[in-house]
Formats: structure tokens, C-alpha cells, sequence
């Protein structure tokens, strides 16, 4: 026996086995989604009221003159308060409201309404959202969760 140690009995949780089993635990515990924070998900519309007619045409939407860069495939962008990208969508048209005759009545000839969803977003106190090269409006937890995790943008008049 050496001095300060004690030499013990083989015990059956030593050795390599042990250790990949420890592993394998770890491992699972921290890809079990049930102890990860929730993710979100914030689903958006954008209205753009030009003021003058908008491009139609094949089921898509696209603002002119000025806003000539919106339209579908659009990249929007939620980030957080460091500007870390936390997830990504993009723009799609709605179609536009008809009348009984089928027919676009005249206020939707000057409109545009896209709808994204970003999916898959870690919890952050506040959240950057960003639509192409346009500035980002920042919104709370609070006031997201306050608005049933949804948001409604408008340009124009």
C-alpha cells in the first residue's frame, strides 16, 4: 500500500464503459429539446399603401417609385440586441382582395400585403426586425408577447 492512498476493490462503474455511458447521458440531457428554452416564432404582415398603382401579376405584389424593392423574396431578418442573426424568412404576397366580379377594387391597386414568419427563435429581451435593405424596428418580449407574437408593418400613407 502507498503512502496516502487506500487501494480499493475493483468498483463495476470504473473503467471505459462507465465513462461512455456518463457521456451518453450528457449528451442526451443536452439534446433534450424539453430543456431548452422555447424557441419563437413571430409572424408579420407588411402593408405598403403607395398612393399610386402597384406591379400585379402573376400572383405577386411589387411596390414601385420608392418602393420598388419590395416585393416577394424579400429577406427579412430578426436579430438581436448585438445584431446576432437569430432567424430568417421572406416576404410573400398576398393576393389581393377581389370583388364578387373578380374584379381589384381601386384602393388595392395601390396595396401591397406580404406576410412572413420567422420560425425557430431563441428567447431574447428584445428583437431587431429588418425587411431588405429598409431599417429595423425593435420590439420587446413583453411587447411581442403582448401582441400574440405577431406584428403588422405599414409604408406609405
Amino acid at each position: 500500500m502507498t503512502r496516502g492512498f487506500r487501494q480499493h476493490a475493483a468498483l463495476p462503474w470504473r473503467g471505459p464503459r462507465a465513462i461512455a455511458g456518463v457521456v451518453v447521458v450528457l449528451v442526451s440531457l443536452g439534446c433534450n429539446p424539453q430543456l431548452l428554452p422555447p424557441a419563437r416564432a413571430i409572424a408579420g404582415v407588411l402593408i405598403l399603401d403607395q398612393g399610386t398603382p402597384v406591379e400585379r401579376g402573376g400572383g405577386d405584389c411589387r411596390g414601385t417609385g420608392g418602393y420598388a424593392d419590395l416585393r416577394s423574396g424579400v429577406e427579412v431578418v430578426a436579430r438581436d440586441d448585438s445584431g446576432i442573426r437569430l432567424s430568417t424568412a421572406q416576404l410573400v404576397a398576398a393576393p389581393a382582395a377581389t370583388t364578387a366580379d373578380g374584379t381589384v377594387p381601386a384602393a388595392e391597386r395601390e396595396r401591397c400585403v406580404f406576410r412572413f414568419a420567422l420560425n425557430d427563435i431563441p428567447d431574447r429581451p428584445a428583437y431587431r426586425i429588418t425587411i431588405g435593405e429598409r431599417g429595423g424596428l425593435r420590439y420587446t418580449r413583453e411587447e411581442l408577447a403582448a401582441a400574440g407574437w405577431t406584428v403588422e408593418l405599414s409604408l406609405g400613407r
